[in-house]
């Protein structure tokens, strides 16, 4: 029994010496490496290194302008302001009122129209 246990010990010290002697050889690492530098040669034939360093700029830049276009459509900052020459003096230059604005306006005033002559038969 004791034998059989110091001949497991010899055993796996034979291993893990041929472990060792394997790891630490140049000749078990050679075609590791060369693997190793093929496989890195075909990634940088179909990806460019300077792509993996551009590629972040490019994103960041264009969702700076996302960011910047949607910020002026949420708080209407971008819209074209005018001045008319019906604009009273002084007036600061305004955005341009929609066609369902104007016709709101319009509706309006035929309204204010028709209680004018009302109150005016009424008289």
């Amino acid at each position: 029994m004791k034998e059989e246990k110091a001949n497991i010990k010899e055993e796996i010290y034979e291993i893990l010496y041929l472990v060792k002697v394997c790891l630490t050889s140049f000749w078990f690492w050679l075609p590791v490496l060369f693997a190793i530098f093929m496989y890195s040669q075909l990634l940088i034939l179909f990806i460019h290194p300077l792509l993996l360093l551009v590629t972040p700029t490019i994103i960041s830049i264009y969702a700076i302008l996302q960011e910047k276009k949607r910020l002026k459509a949420r708080y209407k900052i971008g819209e074209r302001k005018i001045l008319s020459a019906s604009d009273p003096l002084g007036t600061k230059p305004h955005a341009p009122t929609s066609k369902n604005v104007i016709e709101e306006i319009v509706e309006e005033y035929v309204h204010f129209l028709k209680e004018k002559k009302k109150r005016e038969s009424v008289s």
